[in-house]
């Protein structure tokens, strides 16, 4: 809905076929399940770097003009 209204949405995931299946329009590859946006493998300081790096990646993508569902996998 809101990206009917002009909006564009993100939507980080491991789970990226079910994101498409459910409506999602731009979807990021992100994480493990229970782990969507952090790795707790990693230590505090490059798990931060990691995090930016995936919400650099939304924000990519949420500039992307698209016209249909479209997997962002890593760039």
């Amino acid at each position: 809905m809101i990206e009917k209204n002009g909006v564009p949405s993100v939507l980080l995931t491991a789970m990226t076929a079910m994101a498409k299946v459910a409506g999602a329009n731009r979807i990021v590859a992100s994480g493990l399940i229970p782990h969507t946006v952090g790795d707790p493998t990693r230590s505090p300081a490059d798990e931060f770097i990691w995090r930016k790096g995936q919400v650099q990646k939304a924000l990519n993508a949420a500039a992307t003009p698209i016209e249909e569902a479209q997997i962002f996998a890593d760039w």
